[in-house]
């Protein structure tokens, strides 16, 4: 190709981008000219996906597993782990537990993680456990050596589904480590510990002990967190860690909030809430066998005020009519807010349960109320701001029954002025 005819390479990046989800094309690429390797490379090891590995049919473990294959590339190729942005680690269902090979129990995989200096974004995916399991967890000279080998790291987001910490000390040195995380995702991780330590002062005197090992006595280090992910049977014991004065995390940059809420947790959540000011979307899952009437009271209702940023709020909830009810709290919850707030959007998901027959016409009625009051009150000038309400029903009823779509659209009935505002939006669909 003469000189004149060539590209700039700016172009040839920019061509080779339209491929970034084609592995085949952009392996071809790679080999075409030096211009067209650099962009191809960028994108075949932006991103890492390792799954665990099943016997080989001769034998009872694998021998050649993804984990040593790249590994062997790295260090035959070091400046190739310079590309290398993210790392997902993908366990499958064991069918066999003794002989299948775990990415994060093989010896490479700490190895591995220390040549990827680069990496800015982890993920620990896990099986489901199944009725009588526990979660996965690793064990302790596992933990060491993958925490040792992730010191190396400058990861922005660490994301962990379906695991177990075998203690509080070891979730403390995880997030000793991680001082420049933008995304925390603890999806369904807990600690396995004493429940003792759900007393107030026995964890405030473990945290004092085990914080003044790992974290730092500045805040000079604080990562500015913006998105969090937290569902957990936990809560009371994380979300203290997290609001510690010496954790490296600084919540009050968190935009995005996903969290669950289950009876025991509600106190320690309300008083998250509270401490984040910039908080612009919020998703809250509140557990079936959570009771509300047990707080209507204004010191037990979350504060809507200390989030004058929050533009989009989310709650998923269960109605079973004649025993639980959100929609007192929810009115509660959002009375509360200032008439500076900017919220726009608005989401319910009701999981609706077949009424028992010793529902009344008198409790029903009640219930009918309580969604007219939400709204007079979501109406007001107090929420101009408001763009859309979303009503999911979800109908959790055997096939064929119209007694709770019935119920579900008495439930919109109640709700003209929102309707009459152009914002409603409602949708229902059958549990199965």
């Amino acid at each position: 190709m003469a000189s004149q005819d060539r590209l700039y390479a700016e172009l040839y990046d920019y061509i080779v981008d339209f491929l970034h989800d084609d592995e085949d094309a952009l392996r071809a690429c790679a080999l075409v000219c030096r211009d067209w390797a650099l962009a191809s490379r960028y994108h075949l090891f932006y991103q890492i996906r390792l799954t665990g590995s099943a016997p080989s049919p001769t034998r009872s473990w694998a021998q050649n597993t993804a984990c040593r294959r790249i590994f062997a590339t790295i260090l035959s190729s070091p400046h190739l782990a310079a590309y290398v942005n993210r790392l997902t680690v993908q366990e499958t269902n064991v069918v066999r537990p003794s002989t299948y090979r775990w990415v994060s129990g093989e010896i490479a995989f700490p190895s591995l993680l220390s040549k990827l200096t680069s990496l800015r974004a982890l993920e620990f995916n896990f099986p489901n456990p199944g009725p009588a399991s526990d979660k996965t967890g690793w064990s302790t000279m596992a933990f060491r050596d993958i925490i040792e080998a992730m010191t190396t790291m400058s990861l922005e987001s660490l994301s962990m589904r379906q695991f177990s910490f075998s203690s509080l000390h070891d979730f403390i040195k995880l997030l000793d480590i991680c001082r420049h995380l933008k995304t925390l995702q603890l999806d369904h991780v807990d600690i396995t510990t004493s429940t003792t330590l759900f007393s107030p002062s026995a964890l405030e005197h473990v945290l004092n002990m085990q914080l003044s090992d790992s974290m730092s006595q500045t805040s000079e280090t604080k990562a500015n967190l913006e998105t969090l992910l937290l569902r957990s049977n936990n809560l009371s014991l994380i979300i203290p860690v997290l609001l510690h004065p010496r954790s490296f995390l600084d919540l009050t940059s968190v935009r995005h909030l996903t969290i669950n809420v289950t009876p025991e947790s509600y106190r320690i959540v309300v008083e998250l809430l509270g401490r984040l000011p910039n908080i612009e979307s919020l998703d809250i899952e509140i557990e079936h066998d959570f009771d509300y009437e047990a707080h209507l009271e204004p010191r037990d209702i979350i504060d809507a005020s200390l989030m004058p940023c929050l533009k989009s709020l989310s709650i998923q909830s269960s109605i079973l009519l004649g025993r639980t009810d959100p929609i007192p709290w929810i009115s509660n919850t959002l009375s509360t807010a200032s008439n500076r707030n900017i919220l726009e959007d608005m989401s319910l998901t009701c999981i609706i349960d077949k009424p028992p027959p010793s529902l009344t016409v008198q409790a029903f009625d009640e219930a009918l109320v309580g969604w007219h009051n939400l709204d007079d009150l979501l109406t007001q000038p107090t929420f101009n701001t408001m763009k859309r309400v979303r009503l999911d029903f979800i109908l959790d009823n055997p096939s064929g029954d119209d007694t709770l779509p019935s119920i579900s659209q008495e439930f919109t009935k109640q709700l003209q002025k929102l309707s009459k505002k152009g914002v409603l939006e409602v949708d229902f669909c059958e549990a199965r």
